[in-house]
């Protein structure tokens, strides 16, 4: 395998070698002055500023530092050479040359012909920079090269699985933790400066020329600024430096255990520790660009001087914030996370029986019972749990929650009632959580409704327990009969998927999208002289989005497979499953009367028809009462299909 490491890093050579001199040719090209002549131009080096000069002479020092070391490749005299040697001398060569074209675009990125003129130069002309980019186009282009040295060190962690000797998994082991180092303050120090420059060329428009003998660029940014920069800025920079030290001490313990004799699936911890590199260098990009003038240390020094003088009130805080959304909006990714790992950590075949031999002895215990019909593993106290604590999260992470009752009707406990909940969305776990706000049970007291849900979340581990302990069912006409006997009133969604496959039309068409095509539950409402409840929400559809909207492919997969695709749940930050600041609004409607039905008679479909209409009337009537109440709803547009 070594031969294709040599050929490759060969290639690498014989690419990047003879591209640093032409991307210096093309930056001299680019910024040369107008009617220079070439005395002049053979000082370009020293002529762009400070940094330009040191970041030149770096690139030109590795520059030759990789043709020495990559002659004896070169010159084919490599047979001679040890297989072990061959991969040092390729692999240190081929990582010098990319350095050196990385740092000869760092320092054309920086080229600055503010430098002060000497006397003799004072009427020389003037440099060109009609061509230099922006401070954010500058900065996007160092967060790259950041990411670049992480693909970098990467690579090199991939391809000592394929070393022969111990000093040459050493040596790259070196190069990639000097390719983690380099990205990263490559990343937060010139990328920030970069970004935050206050004067200078990167500001000024495109066209102009500079005058030498204007003073150097002012900057505010700092390469130590500690809690500085606003929140974000200190958020991400956490999580970046974090990821960094994480996949720092990973090389340092894959080289000791390389050193040791005892190293074991290279290839997975290097995998994890280069993923993590690359992590790290999106998070120090995101943050230059959230970083903003002033100072969050007063906030903080306040946050851990509560954390020290009282931790079990502020652990306390936390999970009453975090936990029910942890619950609610992340299941599914903790297995697929958990799941994902044990293959990448363990020899697949052992991760295969462990999952097998698990879930088998799972599926044993749980299974008993029907818990998805019966609601036998319902656990009181998680359900005590979640009222104490749900509205908290939800206000701290939604905003603003409302739980409004339309009407005086009293809702009389003894009664049976289905509550239908629109609109269904991407992730409709308001329908679950609702009757846990106590606002729920001050306006509805005595009443707390069994939520129907698809059948598939009770097949997932986790998602199935959580579900099953917070007393959710599966919705199916055997399950909604023996709801309605146990718990007196149920919660569904009337719309269900054929309501999701439209809600991206409420962040492009401003559309609010309710699918009235299900009548089901009206006829169910009847046979068991259950009252019908128009429930409405507001904000949760905003909360989550699906960043790949096809809205053609969602409906044919709908439509022959049962679930669209694709579909992917995102919320905030644009990544996470976390709902975004959307805020909240539950109408709670007036209870629709059936006409009294004689049990085990047929019911009458004109029945179903009028309490079918007055039913979504009433949810039209609701959503037009409410929405221009509710911020950014003013101007959205009730859509019945």
């Amino acid at each position: 395998m070594y031969d294709y490491i040599a050929q490759f890093s060969f290639a690498a050579i014989c690419l990047f070698i003879p591209s640093v001199p032409v991307t210096h040719f093309l930056g001299l090209v680019a910024h040369s002055p107008r009617s220079a002549k070439l005395k002049y131009l053979l000082l370009y080096p020293v002529k762009g500023g400070r940094h330009h000069f040191i970041f030149q002479i770096i690139s030109w020092g590795i520059w030759v530092a990789s043709i020495f070391v990559a002659l004896p490749l070169l010159l084919r005299t490599h047979k001679a050479i040890r297989a072990a040697h061959v991969e040092i001398l390729s692999g240190s060569a081929a990582t010098g040359a990319v350095f050196a074209e990385l740092f000869m675009i760092k320092s054309l990125l920086v080229f600055n012909p503010k430098a002060k003129a000497t006397n003799d130069e004072s009427t020389s002309p003037r440099w060109n920079t009609s061509r230099l980019p922006s401070k954010g186009a500058a900065s996007a282009a160092v967060m790259g090269l950041g990411l670049v040295w992480a693909a970098l060190g990467g690579s090199l962690l991939l391809a000592t699985e394929y070393l022969q000797d111990t000093v040459s998994k050493e040596v790259y082991f070196f190069l990639a933790a000097c390719c983690l180092l380099v990205g990263a303050t490559t990343t937060h120090g010139l990328g920030g400066s970069l970004r935050h420059k206050q004067t200078g060329p990167f500001t000024m428009e495109l066209g102009a020329d500079v005058d030498p003998r204007q003073p150097e660029p002012v900057t505010t940014w700092k390469f130590y600024q500690p809690f500085r920069g606003g929140a974000w800025f200190v958020a991400t920079q956490a999580m970046g430096w974090a990821l960094f030290s994480i996949s720092l001490v990973c090389l340092c313990w894959l080289l000791l255990q390389v050193v040791a004799g005892v190293a074991y699936c290279i290839r997975c911890w290097a995998l994890i520790t280069g993923s993590v590199m690359f992590c790290a260098q999106l998070f120090l990009g995101m943050s230059i660009w959230t970083w903003k003038e002033g100072s969050v240390a007063q906030g903080v020094a306040q946050t851990v001087r509560q954390v020290v003088t009282n931790p079990a009130q502020e652990a306390a805080s936390w999970s009453a914030v975090w936990l029910p959304i942890l619950m609610m909006y992340s299941p599914v990714q903790v297995v697929c996370t958990v799941f994902s790992l044990s293959f990448m950590l363990l020899p697949a075949s052992f991760a295969a029986a462990m999952w097998v031999g698990g879930l088998a002895v799972y599926y044993a215990v749980t299974l008993p019972g029907a818990p998805e019909h019966t609601g036998r593993r319902e656990s009181a106290l998680i359900q005590k749990w979640c009222h104490k604590h749900m509205e908290t999260a939800l206000k701290a992470w939604f905003g603003n929650v409302e739980v409004v009752r339309e009407g005086s009707t009293p809702f009389d406990p003894q009664d049976r009632f289905i509550f239908g909940y629109t609109p269904h969305g991407l992730f409709p776990i308001g329908a679950g959580f609702l009757p846990y706000i106590p606002t729920w049970g001050k306006l509805l007291p005595g009443i707390v409704p069994a939520t129907l849900v698809a059948s598939i979340l009770f097949f997932t581990p986790l998602v199935r327990d959580l579900v099953s302990w917070c007393g959710l069912r599966q919705v199916s006409r055997r399950t909604f009969v023996r709801a309605l006997q146990d718990k007196g009133s149920v919660m569904l969604v009337p719309g269900g998927q054929a309501e999701l496959v439209h809600t991206w039309r409420i962040k492009h068409r401003q559309e609010y999208v309710v699918y009235s095509g299900h009548k089901g539950f009206v006829r169910m409402g009847i046979e068991h002289n259950a009252k019908l409840v128009p429930v409405v929400v507001l904000g949760e559809v905003n909360a989550l989005q699906n960043p790949i909207d096809l809205p053609g492919l969602q409906r044919w997969t709908y439509k022959n497979l049962g679930f669209p695709v694709p579909y992917w749940v995102v919320g905030r930050w644009g990544v996470s499953p976390f709902p975004k600041r959307a805020g909240l609004k539950f109408i709670i409607g007036e209870p629709i009367c059936p006409r009294p039905h004689v049990p085990g008679t047929k019911v009458d479909e004109a029945e179903v028809d009028r309490l079918h209409k007055i039913f979504y009337d009433k949810v039209a009537e609701l959503f037009t009462q409410h929405k221009d109440s509710f911020k950014g709803y003013e101007r959205v547009k009730l859509i019945m299909i």
